[in-house]
C-alpha cells in the first residue's frame, strides 16, 4: 500500500497558526457599513465590506491571531455603529468558527493588505 505524505509548508503553519498584520500603509473611509481601502504600495483602491473593513480595523492594534482578530470584531464593543451592530448580529452564531475570518483574512493577503507570518 503507498503512504501518502503531506507535507506542511511555513505557508500553511503561518496561516493557521501565525500573527496577521497589516501590509504597509493603508488609509480608508467607512460608510454606513462599506469600506474604501487604498493601498499605499500599490495604489490600489477596494471597496469592502463590513467584515472585511472591520477586520483591517481590527489590526490597527497590533498583529493578532485569527481568534484574538475574532474577539476584536465581535467582541463586545461600548458603542458598535449600526452597520458593525448588524454584522455581529449576523455572526452571532458563529463566532467561535474562525474559518469564515480565516478566508477574509485570505482575500485580504491576495489584495496586499495584510500578510501572515509566524512571528
Amino acid at each position: 500500500m503507498a503512504q501518502v505524505h503531506h507535507v506542511l509548508t511555513q505557508r500553511d503553519v503561518s496561516v493557521e497558526l501565525g500573527r496577521w498584520s497589516l501590509q504597509g500603509s493603508i488609509d480608508w473611509r467607512e460608510w454606513d457599513g462599506e469600506f474604501v481601502v487604498r493601498c499605499d504600495a500599490s495604489a490600489a483602491t477596494y471597496l469592502l465590506s463590513t467584515l472585511a473593513g472591520e477586520t483591517l480595523k481590527a489590526l490597527r492594534d497590533g498583529p493578532a491571531h485569527v481568534e484574538d482578530i475574532g474577539a476584536r470584531v465581535f467582541g463586545d464593543s461600548a458603542k458598535p455603529s449600526p452597520a458593525t451592530a448588524a454584522l455581529i448580529a449576523s455572526f452571532a452564531d458563529v463566532q467561535s468558527d474562525t474559518q469564515g475570518l480565516l478566508g477574509v483574512l485570505k482575500e485580504l493577503e491576495g489584495l496586499g493588505l495584510v500578510r501572515a507570518s509566524l512571528t
